[in-house]
């Protein structure tokens, strides 16, 4: 009788031989960081939660986390990726707990995915961003959303406290958060145009102060996309070459019937 045992170290190569064997696909992540700076400029608190994504980018991860004075019960980011886009969506629950007025700490929240190949390169792209603050009692004179692009795969974050630079088609909005429901201004908005690169980073980042409220909620919702430059501009371009189509057909007429 053969026992199945006396194989089992023969099983144990071939499937270690199978898995060092078998190509592995990249994995996109994402970095979640939410930072407490205080009125001087002193960070107060960082935390940074890390996640990984399906091979083209899109995914969802979660951040919960008290974070200096402020607790942070819920931060999402979902990334879709699609034919010619990817986009960005967030939604930042916060509660503050801590002075107000001219010494209020300042929340920053930074969500960065990297390996994005959608849009394809080459070609010109651009990115539009919205955002939209709620309150359950929170005040905060200044809120700011930025959305950009960055060239290659940027895995780290720069120092905390500030946030990174040499975005492509970067969008701002800005505005408060007091009222029972508010937008970012412009709301949408629409970056330069910019040439994609493959592969790219997504860069969202979200910065809230000047609080007027200690011990309330507040929250924010947003959304990017970057996508190909909108088609009307390559219709109006076709039709710029129409008049020499035209021509060109007018002689090529001209000849055949001048022809004995």
């Amino acid at each position: 009788m053969i026992r199945f045992r006396n194989f089992l170290p023969l099983v144990a190569v071939l499937v270690g031989a199978a898995l060092l064997g078998a190509p592995t696909q990249a994995h996109a992540s994402f970095i979640i960081r939410a930072t407490d700076v205080l009125s001087d400029g002193t960070v107060n608190a960082t935390v940074t939660e890390t996640g990984m994504s399906a091979p083209d980018g899109s995914g969802f991860l979660m951040f919960n986390h008290p974070v200096g004075n402020f607790s942070i019960p819920l931060v999402t980011h979902i990334s879709t990726t699609g034919p010619g886009f990817t986009s960005a969506s967030d939604t930042v629950n916060i509660t503050y707990n801590g002075p107000t007025g001219a010494n209020s700490d300042k929340l920053i929240v930074e969500v960065l995915g990297y390996d994005f190949i959608n849009p394809t390169a080459p070609g010109a792209s651009v990115i539009s961003s919205n955002g939209s603050p709620s309150t359950s009692g929170l005040l905060a004179s200044s809120v700011t959303m930025t959305s950009g692009v960055l060239a290659g795969n940027v895995t780290t974050l720069g120092p905390a406290g500030t946030t990174l630079s040499g975005q492509l088609g970067e969008t701002t909005g800005t505005g408060s958060m007091g009222s029972a429901s508010s937008v970012l201004t412009p709301n949408q908005v629409t970056g330069a145009q910019f040439s994609i690169v493959n592969t790219f980073s997504f860069y969202q980042t979200y910065t809230i102060n000047g609080f007027g409220h200690s011990g309330q909620a507040g929250s924010l919702s947003a959304g990017s996309t970057v996508s190909p430059v909108p088609e009307p501009a390559a219709i109006v371009l076709a039709m710029a070459g129409l008049p020499v189509l035209a021509v060109g057909g007018w002689l090529r007429r001209r000849k055949t019937l001048q022809t004995p």
